[in-house]
């Protein structure tokens, strides 16, 4: 479960240092709208991959469980 909340906790940095920085003062006056959307899309896109990771690795029959990350 630790690596869950890592996981997650990147997400969360990813998103803020995305949407507080990179999209108002780089990509927006850059690209406009059309950089905004594809940008939007690509945070999405790569925050499923990793919540994704999460569901692949718990269900992942080849690793065993252990029970010492509680």
């Amino acid at each position: 479960m630790r690596k869950a909340w890592f996981r997650i906790a990147g997400i969360g940095m990813f998103h803020m240092i995305l949407y507080m920085y990179l999209v108002p003062f780089v990509i927006y006056p850059l690209f406009g709208n059309n950089g905004l959307t594809f940008t939007i899309i690509t945070a999405v896109l790569i925050s499923a991959a990793v919540l994704g990771t999460l569901w692949f690795g718990k269900n992942n029959p080849l690793k065993g469980e252990k029970d010492n990350d509680k």
